[in-house]
């Protein structure tokens, strides 16, 4: 056999890799590791007991603003602090993200009646800021330290109010009146050109089903780009009763015939047959309700003959009614 067959193979480079990492003990690298980690954190919790310095940011919100009034669209919305606590603090500050509103309330601050400006002072806003840190942080500056907030005075008027409401009722039952509206006007804020150009407010559309009694509830008004309304929100209330049929005879009247004609009519009575809340049964009788037709529209019918009837007095509440019948034929004759 010749010399180069008796010979081992050398090893590659991929073994000796191998045979590398089975002489490490594996124990005792994770033993390193985890001292490594272990004094990682240990200096990470003694660096927090050191003072930094960071900038927050704290939004700006103005609250109670009169309702005549439209601050300017380019109005600070934030203020930046710079603030110096221990690591620790200043880390909480940074983990939470986000802090409350730092709150300006409008009605407070002091304006003069020829400027259209308002002054947030260096002292309100320091006074806002510190409410906001802990008792350890200190307050460095901040940006802005003042704040001109301009603004734009608004017209106003009073103007009705009218429900965009659909209502369904249970069988049976009805409105018993007219839907009321409290307030009835409320005061209306933009500027003259829009104020003129509006006849009425309309609520948010209100749909009520399945209605068997009276019901009240409260209804924002609908927005309306550059316009406020004081109070925003109304009382509307819908009266609904049960309903029952009466039915009652009345006689067809002229108001008044000259001397010279005769007018004959056929039938001279009606049928009134009525729809009544229940709380008004009683009440309804023949002398609420009345049938009288101008003599000038009988001459305006006559050679037709026959005019259409309806009732010409009733009350306010009586708004679901039917007249048996609804026409009658007649006679105009000069004598």
């Amino acid at each position: 056999m010749s010399e180069h067959g008796n010979a081992s193979p050398l090893p590659t480079k991929a073994s000796r890799v191998k045979a590398f990492f089975r002489r490490i003990g594996w124990r005792d690298v994770l033993v390193f590791m985890c001292f490594v980690l272990a004094s990682l954190c240990l200096w990470f919790l003694q660096a927090l007991q050191d003072d930094y310095e960071i900038n927050i940011a704290l939004p700006v919100r103005y609250k109670n603003i009169p309702a005549n009034m439209v601050p300017a669209a380019d109005s600070p919305t934030e203020v930046v602090a710079k603030v110096r606590d221990k690591g620790t603090v200043l880390l909480n500050y940074l983990w939470t993200g986000s802090f409350s509103p730092l709150e300006i309330d409008v009605r407070t601050l002091p304006r003069e009646a020829s400027s259209e400006e308002l002054t947030v002072t260096r002292r309100i806003l320091e006074a806002g800021i510190l409410k906001h840190l802990a008792s350890s942080t200190r307050l460095l500056s901040f940006e802005p330290s003042t704040i001109r907030v301009t603004y734009t005075e608004l017209g106003n008027r009073e103007i009705v109010v009218e429900a965009d409401l659909t209502v369904e009722t249970e069988v049976g039952f009805q409105l018993s009146d007219r839907v009321t509206i409290t307030p009835a006007k409320v005061r209306v804020y933009a500027d003259r050109a829009k104020l003129d150009s509006l006849q009425a407010v309309r609520t948010v559309p209100i749909r009520l089903t399945g209605l068997s009694r009276t019901k009240t509830l409260t209804a924002r008004l609908a927005e309306i780009a550059g316009v406020r309304f004081e109070p925003q929100s109304v009382k509307v209330t819908v009266p609904v009763e049960e309903f029952t049929e009466k039915r009652l005879t009345l006689h067809i009247r002229c108001d008044s015939v000259p001397a010279g004609y005769a007018l004959r009519m056929f039938p001279n009575t009606a049928e009134a047959v009525c729809n009544v809340p229940l709380s008004h049964f009683k009440e309804l009788c023949e002398d609420r309700l009345d049938i009288l037709i101008p003599f000038r529209e009988f001459e305006a019918h006559r050679e037709e003959g026959k005019i259409t009837l309806r009732l010409t007095k009733k009350p306010d509440w009586l708004t679901d009614y039917d007249l048996n019948p609804d026409a009658i034929e007649f006679i105009l004759e000069e004598q």
